[in-house]
Formats: C-alpha cells, structure tokens, sequence
C-alpha cells in the first residue's frame, strides 16, 4: 500500500441526525492493532521489527484526517509516524476503550509523545485532543426500553421483494408503502434495477411517497461507468451507491480495492453522493497476521469519501457482533443492512431471530448511523410478507 502523508483536511464535517441515544459500550473481541515500534529499530540489534517491515502494514491511511466520528474530525492530516505507521494507527491501537476518559488519556499520551517527535505541532495536537473530548468513543450506550425506532430512517433492501419487482414493480412498491416503508434501496447495475432504469423507476417511487437514499451497484460500475452510476443516483435522488467485494480476494486486494474506493469516493463526493462497502462474511474470515479483510477496507478508506453498509447478519454469522465493529471503528457505519440470524444459522425477519437489534439501534450514534435497510435473501412465503413482518417487529421494538 503506498502511504504518502497528506495535508489537506476534510471537507465539513457531515452533520448526522442521530437514531438514538446511548448504549452500553461492549468490549470487542477483534484482534487489536499491534503497537509500533520506534523508528529505526530492527532485529539486527534486538530492538524491534526487521529493517523494512512495517508493524502498521494495512493501517489507517495518512491521505485522511485523523477522526473519531463526522462530530469529532480534528481537521489535522493522519501524519505517519514512526515504522511507517500513522497518528491514528497508535491511537487506535489500544481500541476499544472501556471508558471515553481512558480514550481521551490515551489520545493525550501518544500526541504528546508525538509532539516530543516533532511528527505534530502543539497546535495540531490541541485540535486532537479536543476531537477526542467531544467524540462518542467509549462513552456509554444504555438499553433503556423507552425510545422507539425512527421508521422515517428505515428502509428495505429491494433484493427482498427481487421475485415480484420485474413484474409489477407499482404493486410491490405500493404494498410496501402501505404497511409503513418509506424508503427502499434497489439492488442491480446501474442502468437496470428490476428492468427500469433508475428514471424510470424514480416516478414509480415517488407516486407510493418512498425515497431512495441508496442504489446498490456493481464494483464493475464504478471502474467504467462512473458517469452512468452519477446519473442514476441524481435521476432517483440517491445520495448514496454501494458496492460489495469477492470472497477470493487476499488483504491486498481489499487493499487495492480501498484505493480505488477513496479515488472515486472524491469524484462522487462533488456531486453530494457517497460510496459505501457492503460486506458480507468472508471480509471477516480473510485474515493475515490478526488484520482482517474487513479492517484493511475500514483503515484505508477515507471517511470523507468513504463509508460503510454494514451488513449485521453476515458479520453475526461469523461471529463477529455490529456492536463490536462500532466500538473498534466509530463513526464509520452510516447505512445499515438489518436482518436476523436464526437459531440454525439461516436468516430470518427483523426481530424473529438471535440479533439484539435493541444494543445495534442503541449504539448507532457511535456509528454513524443514517439509514437502516431491513432485508431477507431467502424470504418467506414472500417479500412483501416478510419485508412487512420485519418493519412490524422494528415498530413495536423499544431501545
């Protein structure tokens, strides 16, 4: 990965309306990042890592700000450091932190140090600081039972209703808006979602009264048809696209993927829309050296270009809770994929399953969050049945 140090700040901070309030904060169980040695150790002396290696290889990229949240971005440039790491890779390298007073510590202790460095000024470190002190990072998020689900901010994935959409998308879509969706997030290629170009589609939404913040696309459109991808979105008022990954790719290709993702991310943020990775569970399961597939797209993406739809059946099915990813990457989740793991590992409707929906909607100011789309890959007896059951269960469901 090539890691070149840069000083250009994020544009403003996005403002986020916030789901919910908080939530009691889960210790993660993700392999942390290893601490960096000091420059110019090796083990030709016994004092570090061999000449050449870096321990922060996949780490957070210096092309970014260091930032804890959209509220909480400091503005200053992501310096590299020492072993070719950067300011975030030694700060986050404690995460999580059970306490947002042992964050900030931490935050003043290791830009202190990089004070003494001469990697920050006292003036860039003050604006960490601050960053640190108004972030959400360790902060808790209680389970209190008594806030409901914004269902203004839900929406379904259209994957869900994938069987009737082709052949009577105004009746699917009416169905829908009738028991309570009133957001939808097509799934296809860009130019074809269903057999509708997305202007064709738009009319069909708007006359049921449902937005569609997000289409998802195919990584193939954003390589060669960035152009058609921009006029879907603006054609349906989509102000994010998503894409989704290959379980034969290796960390370099999660790497490589990254790269791409920030240079398009930046060309589509000028035209006020924003990439988002979806995943699914192989992103977890593809590890080297304690770093997952998952971390490097997470590290090496920028987040004022970059964001990501976590998808929280696919990461549970691997054992790896929503709850947990928010701790260890605040900020960084600003669409949600809602579905149920069952008992027997298969998906189920929102709220019939093993998922604690209750702690990821408590959390999801942590996160980010904008948007949840419930989805079902294998619905049942149909997706609309489904799609309604689900948004039922989130109506009753109390945080």
């Amino acid at each position: 990965m090539e890691r070149t140090t840069s000083t250009s700040t994020h544009s403003p901070a996005r403002i986020l309306r916030p789901w919910l309030a908080a939530a009691a904060a889960a210790a993660l169980s993700l392999p942390l990042l290893a601490v960096p040695a000091a420059a110019g150790t090796s083990a030709a002396d016994g004092t570090g890592t061999p000449a050449g290696t870096s321990t922060c290889a996949y780490g957070y990229t210096s092309q970014a700000t260091v930032w804890f949240g959209a509220d909480a971005d400091s503005g200053v440039a992501n310096h590299e450091t020492r072993a070719g790491c950067t300011v975030m890779d030694e700060i986050m390298a404690d995460a999580p932190f059970a306490t947002h007073g042992r964050f900030v510590r931490t935050v003043e202790s290791v830009t202190r140090d990089l004070v003494r460095e001469r990697v920050l000024t006292s003036g860039e470190r003050r604006d960490i600081v601050h960053a640190a002190t108004v972030s959400r990072v360790g902060r808790p998020h209680p389970v209190t039972g008594t806030r409901s689900v914004d269902l203004s901010t839900i929406g379904l994935v259209g994957y869900t209703v994938r069987a009737t959409m082709p052949t009577d998308a105004p009746g699917t879509l009416a169905a829908l808006a009738a028991c309570g969706f009133r957001n939808i997030e097509p799934s296809g290629g860009a130019g074809n979602f269903y057999g509708y170009s997305a202007a064709e589609l738009a009319p069909l939404t708007e006359e049921v009264g449902m937005a569609v913040p997000s289409l998802g696309v195919s990584l193939s459109n954003l390589r060669n048809d960035l152009d058609l991808v921009i006029s879907e979105a603006h054609a349906i008022g989509a102000r994010y696209v998503r894409i989704s990954g290959s379980s034969a790719w290796t960390l370099a290709d999660y790497s490589r993927t990254a790269s791409l993702l920030n240079d398009v991310g930046e060309q589509l943020r000028a035209e006020g829309i924003t990439v988002a990775y979806h995943n699914h569970g192989y992103e977890f399961e593809t590890v080297e050296d304690g770093v997952t597939g998952y971390d490097v797209l997470v590290r090496e993406t920028d987040p004022a270009f970059v964001t990501m739809e976590l998808d929280v059946y696919w990461a549970a099915s691997v054992g790896v809770p929503a709850t947990d990813l928010f701790q260890r990457y605040p900020g960084r989740f600003e669409l949600l994929h809602l579905k149920d793991l069952a008992a027997d590992g298969s998906f189920a409707d929102v709220g019939e399953g093993t998922i604690d929906f209750a702690e990821i909607f408590a959390a999801a100011p942590l996160a980010g969050v904008r948007y949840g789309f419930t989805e079902h890959d294998q619905p049942s007896p149909d997706g609309v049945t489904s799609a309604c059951t689900s948004i039922g269960n989130l109506a009753a469901l109390r945080y």
